[in-house]
């Protein structure tokens, strides 16, 4: 380790190397500071100063509110009652004619009578479903008989068989249903006749919330859940309008449980994503807050139900503010003040945006925070955020922040200070009063105690690193040895 004796301003060293320690011999009000460089330096500096509210960039959002039940979409369904079916019994759905038989010939839509009236009706369900598996086709069924294209039997037991259309809606309610007299008796001539157990299915077109150009239906139950093929975007009721909301919510977001909350096929929304959600209400916000002619653009997407007791807060997207008057630059890195961070919604976290808050001096705060890499990430500014390379952000008051440079020098003055935001304003359009060539202050000044007019201070400074060189400026009288490594 090299030490020298220094009394007065100048350079200890050029080059790279480490400073150690420094020893205080005597002093009269003495200061000293380091720089790493070849001279003293003076950083370039500026102001953000808030002359009044400015306007930060926004998602755009709207709400969903129930205010009673609405009708969910309901499949038709219907039941058949069995009674000692015997051979040539037929069974009629729509344009399928079943036959039952007390051995199969191999034909299609045959059904085989079993031993018991329940065993027969296990066939019949398995017929109608085309069920596959040990002991079905060709052995409970005739060979060549396929799945039923408008019902799925859901249900049977030592009487009855229950079917249900194998989409919500009207369309399935005029579907046939005749059987053998006495023997196979449907509620009703149709599938959905409404006489009986014979229900009729409620029609999609009251059961709808649009957002953007994706129809979400609710339904009383999905279509895959008998065994039909899965329709996108069908959102199952549940057993209340909180429940609907919540699987609402997660069709829109492609979470929770597909083919279990929503129908399998469901994509997350392109424009949209759930957030809040009550018992009553379901907030929608934007994925995302854009220029002017994007937020226009986010404002502009519909908002549309056709359900009961259920409204929007208007039939469009509302409230996105442009990034357009919300950014300031520092060099090369654009910062954005929100109302609310991207992940706060779910969404994924945006570096550099800035959480306004409440008001202009809470936002200097997080800007402060931001630049430093202080404060919660994720909470005041975007996760992802890293500290600003070449500046730091250091006097803060409720109207006005203080920027420095992190290397003194006059190329400090050649770093951009500029913003869009309204009632805001950076004291020029770039840093200024740098002054000396390029270096940055290892250690800001320090003023020796009264003690160290008698030798008796000693500061250890652990080895920090050194690029430019070491150059030291003495401020008073002061006797002092600096201990330092060069290479």
């Amino acid at each position: 380790m090299l030490s020298k004796n220094i009394t007065e301003s100048g350079i200890v060293q050029i080059g790279h190397g480490k400073l150690n320690n420094l020893i205080i011999n005597s002093h009269t009000s003495g200061t000293v500071k380091v720089f790493d460089g070849t001279e003293t330096g003076v950083v370039a500096t500026t102001t953000l100063t808030s002359a009044g509210a400015c306007a930060p960039a926004n998602y755009g959002t709207s709400t969903l509110t129930s205010t009673g039940n609405s009708a969910a979409s309901t499949h038709a369904v219907s039941v058949l009652t069995g009674d000692a079916i015997v051979t040539t019994n037929v069974m009629v759905i729509g344009t399928r004619t079943y036959t039952f038989v007390a051995e199969l010939t191999g034909a299609a839509d045959e059904i085989l009578v079993g031993t018991t009236l329940t065993a027969t009706l296990v066939n019949a369900k398995n017929a109608i479903n085309a069920t596959a598996g040990v002991g079905m086709l060709g052995v409970t069924y005739g060979f060549g008989t396929v799945v039923n294209t408008q019902v799925r039997a859901v249900a049977s037991d030592a009487t009855t068989l229950t079917v249900r259309g194998i989409v919500p809606g009207t369309s399935l309610n005029t579907v046939a249903t005749t059987g053998t007299a006495l023997r196979t008796v449907w509620e009703d001539t149709t599938l959905g006749g409404g006489t009986g157990a014979s229900d009729a299915g409620i029609t999609t077109g009251a059961a709808t919330v649009t957002i953007g150009t994706t129809v979400y239906t609710q339904v009383d139950a999905l279509s895959e859940t008998y065994g039909a093929p899965a329709v996108a975007y069908q959102v199952l009721r549940g057993a209340s309008e909180a429940t609907y909301l919540a699987n609402l919510k997660k069709a829109v977001n492609a979470t929770g449980v597909a083919g279990t909350d929503y129908s399998t096929g469901t994509v997350a929304h392109p424009d949209i994503v759930g957030t809040t959600l009550t018992t009553t209400t379901l907030i929608v916000r934007t994925r995302t807050i854009g220029t002017a002619a994007q937020t226009t653009a986010l404002n502009a997407i519909a908002t549309t139900e056709t359900m009961a007791n259920t409204g929007w807060t208007g039939a469009t997207m509302s409230g996105a503010v442009t990034t357009d008057a919300a950014t300031f630059t520092l060099d090369t890195t654009t910062y954005t003040g929100v109302i609310v961070l991207a992940e706060t919604l779910g969404l994924t976290a945006v570096p550099n945006q800035i959480l306004w808050v409440t008001s202009e001096a809470v936002f200097l705060d997080n800007v402060k925070s931001t630049i430093n890499l202080s404060g919660v990430m994720g909470t005041t500014y975007g996760t992802g955020t890293t500290a600003h390379p070449t500046v730091v952000a250091t006097t803060n008051t409720d109207t006005t922040q203080v920027f420095n440079a992190k290397n003194t020098g006059t190329a400090g003055n050649s770093i951009a200070t500029t913003e869009t935001m309204a009632n805001y304003a950076f004291t020029a359009l770039v840093m200024g009063s740098g002054a000396g060539a390029t270096g940055s202050v290892l250690i800001d000044t320090i003023t020796f105690s009264v003690v160290a007019t008698t030798g008796e201070r000693f500061i250890d400074f652990g080895g920090l690193d050194v690029t430019r060189g070491i150059y030291v400026t003495v401020g008073g009288t002061a006797n002092v040895t600096l201990g330092y490594d060069t290479y």
